[in-house]
């Protein structure tokens, strides 16, 4: 596997290497070129593409590569293209500059990966390879081990970009670079940092899923395919003859709607039929540990469910803040804090709640919390609610959404819907 060189972090990858390298330029020429080709100041009738031809057909030829040899076999995996949409959704928030997922909005609809890097040039290829190689933390679900859902097994901090870019119903991606003069990178300010935002449809990560299903390749390809198999990949025919770069065809026109960066038409999502009864102790959820921090697991938006072992009460690891915590605490550990749990553990819900000011300590339940006066990224800790619904409730009957989010409560479906 490769490693990641310093400079460079993938969201959720609790890996901040920092090289000398990265803080000395010896060759300025080569790094305003750098700059230049991803910006353009002046104004005109057209936008250049927030990302080269020759970095987006890279991108794409690996994202197929490589999930066309993933281990175990898979054999629904289908081939992925490029989608201009995916592509302006992902420069609108490339140019916010922001170390976090988003817009919560397009986040429902659209699965996302991340990263960053500062210093000497790196080809976006890089960070996909990055992503992948999350791989080695990784341990595929048996079939005989979802029954239904399929336990989440990651032995590192996270594992969810490799699970995106090898989700098997996955068919689309568009991604965007834009460098940002300053960035704010966990507290840490990242000049001219190169920022790599790719956007997915339909979305993956669901939770108690297994990303694929094994078995040889393509023998369970949808039949929109029609059989058609390249590479170990669900693959049609493409009917469009694909046409050689010139500076118009890598210009885009600019919105022609005030006030939208990008227009979104919601993808359709299928999800599988879920059984009747859960059985019992089973969770459609992620399981921690108690060092578990929010910054490492929580991945979007809005967060997962999560499920807290016992015994946290007397972990050290430290929560900062009392109503919000701050990003770097334990999430079992702020949820004993806040009383949403006991030492006996279960179901946590976990919202993000942006960025605070200062974070002020105090001891509740039995827990200690700490101050941190520096601005940061925070979250809110809940209980899970469970209510009984009968076959006509709808979602917007169940939790209406209210800004900045919602978080629904665990339901039990009666049988026969």
């Amino acid at each position: 596997m490769r490693r990641v060189p310093p400079g460079v972090l993938p969201l959720g990858l609790v890996l901040l290497a920092w090289g000398a390298q990265g803080l000395f330029l010896p060759n300025a020429t080569h790094w305003e070129q750098l700059l230049a080709k991803y910006r353009q100041d002046a104004p005109h009738a057209r936008a250049r593409r927030a990302i080269s031809r020759a970095d987006r057909e890279e991108i794409l030829m690996l994202h197929n590569k490589l999930r066309g040899q993933v281990q175990p076999a898979a054999s629904n995996m289908e081939y992925m293209t490029w989608d201009e949409e995916l592509e302006r959704s992902a420069a609108s928030w490339a140019q916010q500059c922001l170390w976090e997922h988003g817009p919560s909005s397009l986040l429902v609809f659209v699965g996302q990966n991340l990263a960053v890097h500062w210093g000497r040039y790196r080809s976006p290829a890089m960070h996909v390879q990055a992503w992948y190689d999350e791989v080695k933390d990784f341990i595929f679900p048996q079939p005989h081990e979802c029954s239904p859902w399929c336990p989440e097994r990651c032995l590192g901090p996270t594992c969810a970009h490799y699970t995106q870019v090898v989700w098997a119903t996955t068919n689309k991606m568009g991604c965007a670079v834009n460098t940002c003069r300053r960035m704010d990178v966990w507290g840490s300010i990242w000049e001219n940092a190169v920022y790599l935002v790719c956007n997915y449809s339909p979305k993956g990560n669901w939770i108690g899923e297994a990303p694929y299903k094994a078995g040889p390749p393509c023998s369970a390809c949808p039949p929109s395919y029609g059989g058609g198999c390249w590479n170990n990949l669900c693959y049609k025919e493409e009917t469009q003859d694909r046409q050689p770069e010139t500076d118009e065809t890598n210009e885009v026109e600019t919105a022609s709607i005030p006030g939208e960066r990008y227009v979104w038409e919601q993808p359709r999502v299928t999800r599988p039929m879920k059984p009747e009864r859960t059985a019992a102790g089973s969770y459609m959820t992620q399981v921690i540990q108690c060092d578990t921090k929010m910054k490492d697991r929580c991945q979007g938006s809005t967060c997962n469910r999560y499920h807290c072992p016992a015994g946290c009460l007397h972990d050290k690891t430290k929560i900062f803040g009392s109503l919000f915590y701050e990003s770097s605490s334990s999430i079992c550990r702020a949820a004993l804090h806040h009383g949403v749990l006991n030492d006996t553990g279960g179901l946590v819900d976990v919202t993000r709640n942006g960025r605070k000011p200062f974070f002020v300590k105090s001891q509740k339940h039995g827990v200690e919390s700490l101050s941190k006066y520096k601005p940061s990224g925070s979250f809110l800790v809940s209980k899970v609610k469970v209510q009984d619904l009968d076959c006509h409730t709808t979602v917007a009957q169940l939790c209406p959404f209210e800004k900045p989010m919602s978080h629904c409560p665990r339901v039990r479906c009666p049988a026969r819907c």
